[in-house]
């Protein structure tokens, strides 16, 4: 007996050591990705900003106290001669390490690398203020995503003349890092036991308060951005889109239909279920582009869709892409095929990066520039696995 609880014991170092040596062995070589680097003619800028709306206090829920605090980051076109500090992809890396790994269930080992991937923007570079102003753009993340969660779009766009903002939506977003290390965590989900009209009401305050950090933000691009006279000079506030992912998708929805400063709204596996029905059921007289999974399995999500597109008076056009799931519409697939474990789906990382930005540039082209006419049903030549539906 006593032998056998030995060799169980020397049994289980055995795999505690094995299990160890994995570990060490998957962060050495299963590297991340970096950031895929954007097609357009001018470098990236970026700069981030810490932005306080005195109007507003900080939260939908009683007991927060204060003003709403906003960390906003923007890209846009750069100055070539003043690229000289490169910028972190992840800036609180630990935190967001945490954070990704707790909300997808992953070993933590799988994220130790985090920190090494590199995007191609460059911090505090001089806007390219040169006589041109560029089109906004601007990114809602989703439901405890993060404002860097569609750096690869972003930069995409801003490469090819837009200036794009993108804030964390505090106490909605994964994690937010305000001044003086405050730290703050996504509190936004629903009580356990709610009835299913209270769990709607709830999301409808968080969609307002999510669209004022928006129209919060444009009111900012109108008014000489955040005292940068510089970036301001850049902004072409006249012509205004907007796009987002997830809970993000329906927030740029709920925006569009209140801010007439929208021009053009794209959603990204847009979770529409959040939208009242008010809303759904007015004419959006915008055009609007959806880009999702083919399904959201028994949800009504998509009918609701169906509803919204053909209310609107406007261009109204439903792209799917057959093995996608979900988190594909984001950065998470990108920098390692590992992810294929945790929610991504089948198709390729870098067809899925492909279709996004292609549909992004094309259809803000159309809407904000003027450019080529937006034809949805062309892109079934170049992407096969886009299924297309205009309404």
């Amino acid at each position: 007996m006593r032998d056998f609880s030995r060799l169980k014991k020397i049994f289980l170092l055995l795999i505690l050591v094995s299990v160890n040596g994995c570990a060490a062995l998957i962060r050495t070589v299963v590297p991340l990705s970096d950031v895929t680097a954007p097609t357009g003619t001018y470098p990236v800028g970026t700069k981030i900003f810490h932005l306080v709306d005195s109007s507003r206090s900080e939260w939908f829920q009683d007991g927060y106290d204060g003003h709403r605090e906003l960390m906003v980051r923007v890209w846009y076109p750069a100055n070539k001669s003043s690229l000289n500090h490169h910028a972190p992809y992840v800036k609180d890396y630990a935190l967001v390490r945490d954070v990704i790994v707790k909300n997808f269930e992953m070993p933590s080992y799988l994220m130790d690398n985090l920190e090494t991937i590199a995007c191609n923007s460059w911090l505090d570079a001089e806007p390219a203020a040169n006589g041109n102003t560029f089109p906004v753009i601007i990114f809602s993340h989703g439901h405890r995503g993060m404002k860097i969660q569609n750096t690869t779009q972003v930069e995409e766009l801003a490469s090819h003349g837009y200036v794009v903002f993108a804030c964390d939506h505090t106490y909605d977003s994964a994690v937010t890092v305000l001044p003086e290390d405050r730290v703050v965590f996504s509190r936004s989900a629903l009580p356990e036991g709610i009835t299913v009209e209270d769990g709607r009401a709830i999301r409808e305050k968080q969609l307002g308060i999510r669209s004022s950090d928006i129209s919060f933000i444009i009111d900012q691009c109108s008014s000489n951005f955040s005292s940068d006279p510089v970036l301001s000079q850049i902004i072409d506030s006249n012509n205004i889109g907007i796009f987002g992912h997830s809970f993000g998708g329906s927030t740029s929805l709920f925006t569009a239909y209140h801010d007439d400063r929208i021009d053009a709204v794209f959603g990204l596996d847009a979770w529409f279920m959040p939208l009242p029905s008010r809303v759904i059921n007015q004419d959006l007289k915008k055009p609007f582009v959806h880009l999702g999974q083919v399904n959201w399995g028994k949800s009504n999500n998509y009918l609701i869709l169906d509803t919204l597109a053909s209310n609107n008076s406007d261009l109204t056009v439903h792209f799917s892409v057959d093995g996608s799931t979900h988190f594909d519409f984001t950065d998470f697939s990108q920098f390692t095929h590992l992810t294929k474990w945790y929610g991504s789906g089948e198709i390729p990382p870098g067809r899925i990066r492909m279709i996004m930005n292609r549909l992004l540039l094309d259809f803000f082209n159309y809407t904000l520039k003027n450019g080529k006419i937006f034809d949805p049903l062309l892109y079934k030549q170049y992407f096969q696995e886009l299924e297309t539906r205009v309404y």
